[in-house]
């Protein structure tokens, strides 16, 4: 069963799954995604450490989260509104409520990749706007240089003072191929509540074979167009599915870029 809701009022759901599912075995997503050894992920409590400081008052935190989020917030919400100037005003709006709600973030209900990508969904949403004109984006789009210079501005926080926590500090993930036509940027990795954050490319044409998730999972779809069975995903779209529901076909014909929180543990048949 799927809880759906999308500015196109379409739907999919997508896990990273191989071309093989090998020897019989039930391989996993996290079998692809954790194979090389020495690329150690970034637990997921460093994010929320940032979450924390930033319900303290550090302003340097949020500097640390923005910089880390802002190009996918970004994008989603620029995939959504159509407009590059709403999509930046928008985007200054979500880390506002970053800054103000950090305190009301519950580790245990999503991830911290998550809570900020569906604040980003709801607000523009809210505010969508459709040209007649359709726009051709890149897959991930970054605004403007200037922009965390106003959000700064906006609260004041661009002068002075220490940081309240150790704050952690983690190179840029890189992107890896898990399968061909399939690569993914690892953001946080939620051990103890078996969850992972990451970017997903998928290729043109690329079928996979089916599987079946272990938890909630959420897609947010940043670029071309996503195929599951009949069903329809374009940019800007949203998915969630629930633990023990399964997907028979997924496909790109276009290739397309999105943002995933899944399970680890998603069975690959």
């Amino acid at each position: 069963m799927y809880h759906l809701l999308t500015p196109a009022d379409a739907a999919a759901v997508i896990a990273v799954t191989p071309d093989d599912a090998g020897d019989g075995m039930n391989a996993t997503l996290g079998d692809l995604l954790y194979s090389d050894g020495t690329k150690i992920p970034v637990p997921e409590a460093d994010w929320a450490q940032l979450v924390q400081s930033i319900a303290a008052g550090d302003r340097h935190a949020l500097r640390a989260l923005y910089e880390r989020t802002h190009h996918l917030v970004f994008t989603l919400i620029l995939r959504i509104a159509n407009d590059y100037d709403t999509a930046e005003e928008m985007t200054i709006e979500v880390f506002e409520d970053v800054w103000r709600r950090a305190s009301n973030y519950d580790a245990t209900r999503e991830t911290v990749v998550g809570w900020i990508m569906n604040r980003a969904r709801s607000k523009a949403i809210h505010r969508r706007r459709f040209d007649s004109l359709q726009v051709i984006w890149p897959d991930v789009i970054r605004p403007s240089g200037l922009l965390w210079a106003r959000l700064a501005r906006r609260f004041g926080i661009e002068a002075g003072g220490e940081a309240t926590l150790a704050l952690p500090e983690w190179p840029d993930p890189e992107w890896m191929e898990v399968s061909p036509g399939i690569t993914v940027q690892l953001l946080a990795t939620d051990a103890e509540r078996d969850r992972v954050s990451m970017l997903v490319r998928l290729s043109p044409g690329v079928d996979y074979p089916p599987h079946r998730h272990a938890g909630v999972e959420e897609l947010h779809l940043l670029d071309g167009e996503l195929m599951i069975d009949e069903k329809k995903l374009y940019p800007g779209d949203y998915a969630r599915a629930l633990p023990g529901t399964a997907d028979n076909r997924v496909w790109s014909e276009t290739g397309c870029t999105c943002v995933l929180v899944a399970s680890p543990k998603d069975v690959l048949r």
